[in-house]
């Protein structure tokens, strides 16, 4: 089993990261940037083929990978038979501004789309598609104590528009611990229920709202596939936003956070689980979607050596009509990557002990 689940979860890893690195490689290449490597893995090369405009690697290390252009730090010094292969071609550093900045953000729209079209299929292959009008109240239901009754169709709770299932489910999961105000729509009219009440738990010292009551399935038609795949990716995009926000505000500690080694153990936990093929590979196609958009969100954030610093490098650069001084790019890029291997390594660490 553990053979198994090291292999399947460098599979997802090396399905996320291949996605990722091809969104930047296909808008570079369309902006006809110079291209040196796609690589995928870290670390030490362990095989290399020359394509028709770049080299092919695949590294040792299973985590990560890159596409490495002319013109980006470190790559001044090429030789010139590399740069003779070049010609044609530019240096990242000399195509408009708007063509590096969609080539920063192709990687992550790449991972969204792997999790938009992964939804679609969920959603084709599912059994039963929930709605958001409640079927029945449950025996230990408390919201119905506060308006809450069967019919009633729900269009946003505390201001956010409820689309599918997942958006309600979520955010009763997340703003149920206190009073919420739900919009519903019943007998044709829309009514405002305030200060409805769900009875909360408790899971490893963190405090969740607890639905308490069913909701009808959705006949599924090719339409209702359609809308629902959209707005569960849409849903999946705003339930990692909304995590990430709770936990760097402290709502979920240290624990939420999980590297490589934790979602190894949850790749493992969920083929033990799984009750079926089709059913791991339902599982498993739910897990591949959520580290897609994590890995999508994650690389938006506004650091340096992440996709998202690097976005912010260049609006920086558009607002001065300049880019910022060499030696000031390296030394945030350098200093940066000394913070990330550090998580990296705190993660990792974190994880291992947690194993035992």
């Amino acid at each position: 089993m553990l053979i198994v689940t090291i292999l399947v979860t460098l599979l997802i890893f090396g399905l996320l990261v291949t996605v990722h690195e091809l969104g930047h490689y296909l808008v570079a290449r369309a902006s006809k940037v110079a291209i040196l490597e796609f690589s995928i893995g870290m670390g030490p090369k362990i095989k290399s083929w020359e394509g028709k405009v770049n080299t092919f690697s695949l590294r040792a290390i299973p985590i990560g990978g890159y596409v490495r252009m002319l013109g980006e730090p470190g790559e001044e010094d090429e030789t010139p038979e590399t740069l003779a292969a070049c010609i044609g071609r530019h240096a990242i550093n000399e195509v408009h501004l708007v063509k590096r900045m969609l080539i920063v953000l192709a990687g992550p729209a790449m991972n969204v789309l792997l999790a938009f079209l992964v939804m679609l299929l969920l959603v084709s292959t599912s059994g039963a598609i929930g709605s958001t009008q409640v079927a029945e109240l449950l025996p230990e239901n408390v919201s119905g104590q506060y308006g809450l009754q069967v019919g009633d169709v729900i269009r946003e709770v505390n201001g956010k528009t409820i689309h599918c299932y997942p958006d309600l489910s979520y955010k009763i999961l997340s703003d149920g611990v206190e009073p919420v105000d739900i919009l519903v729509e019943r007998n044709g009219e829309t009514i405002l229920l305030e200060d409805v009440a769900f009875a909360p738990t408790e899971e490893s010292g963190v405090a969740f709202g607890q639905m308490d009551f069913k909701v009808y399935a959705r006949q599924k038609t090719p339409l209702v596939i359609l809308y629902e795949s959209f707005w569960q990716g849409c849903s999946m995009v705003y339930m990692t936003v909304d995590s990430l926000v709770d936990t760097f505000s402290g709502r979920y500690g240290l624990n939420a956070v999980g590297g490589p080694v934790a979602i190894g153990e949850q790749v493992g936990e969920t083929i033990e689980q799984s009750q079926s093929v089709a059913d791991t590979l339902y599982n498993l196609g739910s897990l591949t979607m959520l580290i897609s958009v994590s890995l999508a969100i994650t690389n938006l954030l506004p650091l340096p050596a992440l996709d998202g610093g690097r976005f912010l490098l260049y609006v920086i650069e558009g607002i001065r009509r300049k880019p910022l001084p060499k030696k000031v790019e390296n030394a945030l890029n350098a200093a940066c990557m000394l913070l990330l291997f550090a998580l990296m390594i705190l993660i990792f660490f974190k994880d291992l002990i947690g194993l035992f």
